[in-house]
């Protein structure tokens, strides 16, 4: 009975709800619940902003090849789009054509969480960098390509730049379930 008593006069002291706060068992309930939530919602939270940095890319590369073929119209020369390598991430450039992509200036670099998809990436290639170019009317100047991206840790889904005519007009694409043909991203 005595330990009855006391088991019970505990439990009361462990229960009442102090005027300041919760009791342990609510501040416990309360971490529990906001911890599942956190592993249910990280997951996702993550896809969503590696996907948003996949896009954010293509366009950036997308504005980019648009500007080369302007500028090829604007100064009546060919220009250039160059994509290239360099230690963890990817660079890119336009120029005129007149000057070789190892002196181009104004490299601007992408994401590090941002890698190009060889599988699926069509622009020539010459020591290692891509490239498209523009003649003087903006036509492309060979043929006609694509680039792709994806995430380093896969995690999104890969995003695509089109040139898709000879007169130079670009799309943008995503990665689908069935192939067009070899590729994926269309």
């Amino acid at each position: 009975m005595r330990i009855e008593r006391c088991f019970n006069r505990a439990k009361q002291q462990f229960l009442v709800r102090s005027p300041t706060g919760l009791t342990i068992i609510e501040a416990l309930v309360v971490t529990v619940i906001i911890g599942i939530l956190a592993a249910i919602a990280t997951p996702s939270w993550l896809q969503y902003k590696a996907n948003q940095e996949v896009k954010t890319s293509r366009d950036n590369l997308r504005q980019a090849i648009l500007q080369a073929q302007s500028n090829a119209i604007a100064h009546r020369e060919s220009w250039q789009f160059s994509l290239r390598q360099v230690d963890d991430h990817l660079e890119w450039a336009i120029h005129p054509q007149s000057v070789d992509w190892q002196d181009a200036g104004g490299w601007e670099a992408l994401s590090s969480n941002i890698t190009l998809n060889d599988a699926d990436t069509t622009l020539r290639s010459r020591e290692g960098t891509h490239y498209v170019r523009f003649g003087f009317q903006g036509e492309v100047e060979c043929c006609l390509s694509t680039v792709t991206l994806d995430s380093k840790n896969g995690a999104a889904k890969n995003r695509c730049v089109i040139i898709s005519t000879l007169i130079g007009a670009t799309r943008k694409g995503e990665e689908h379930a069935v192939p067009n043909g070899d590729r994926y991203c269309y």
